[in-house]
C-alpha cells in the first residue's frame, strides 16, 4: 500500500521562545454547510465512512477548499454535490466572519461556517455529484436531536450555533 498523502503533509517548526520542534500538518483550508429546512426544524445532514472513529458519522455537509476558491462558492459546490441542493434553493444565509481553527495544536487547517434555510420544503434537490470514492447518504434530522444522532464537533457547534 502507498503510505505518500494526498491531502496531508507532516511538517516541522521551532517554538518561536522554547527552540523545541513542534511537529504539524499542513492541511487545506475547509468548509461546512448547515441547511435547515424551511421552518428550521430540521436539518440536512450526511452520513459518510470516516477513518477517525473506524464507523459510519452523521455530519453536516463539508469539505475541502480547493486552491484559491472563496469559501463561499467551496460551501455552496459541496452543498450541491453532496446534497443536490443550490444556492437558488436557500434564503437566509449565514456565516461566521472568519475560519476557525479545527485544532490548533497540530494542524493548520481552518473550517469556514455557512448556514442558510430552504426557501420551501417542497423544492427538489437535482442528483448528488460526488467525488470519485465518495459514499453519502443525505438524512434529514430533527435539530433538537443533533446531540443524539452526531459525535462531530463541527456539526453540534454549526447546527447549535445557527439554530439559535
Amino acid at each position: 500500500m502507498d503510505n505518500s498523502f494526498k491531502f496531508l503533509k507532516g511538517a516541522k517548526m521551532i517554538h518561536p521562545t522554547t527552540g523545541i520542534t513542534l511537529e504539524y500538518l499542513d492541511k487545506s483550508d475547509a468548509v461546512c454547510f448547515v441547511l435547515f429546512n424551511e421552518t428550521k426544524e430540521k436539518v440536512i445532514l450526511v452520513k459518510q465512512f470516516r477513518p477517525g472513529p473506524k464507523k459510519y458519522e452523521i455530519e453536516v455537509c463539508a469539505g475541502l477548499i480547493d486552491g484559491d476558491e472563496e469559501p463561499r462558492t467551496a460551501a455552496f459546490r459541496e452543498l450541491e454535490e453532496e446534497t443536490g441542493y443550490l444556492e437558488k434553493d436557500v434564503t437566509d444565509i449565514e456565516e461566521l466572519p472568519q475560519g476557525l481553527y479545527v485544532s490548533p495544536g497540530y494542524t493548520t487547517e481552518r473550517l469556514y461556517f455557512f448556514s442558510a434555510r430552504l426557501k420551501s420544503d417542497d423544492i427538489n434537490p437535482i442528483e448528488q455529484s460526488l467525488d470519485h470514492g465518495e459514499e453519502v447518504e443525505v438524512v434529514w434530522v430533527d435539530v433538537k436531536d443533533i446531540e443524539k444522532v452526531s459525535t462531530d464537533m463541527k456539526t453540534i457547534l454549526a447546527v447549535t450555533y445557527f439554530s439559535r
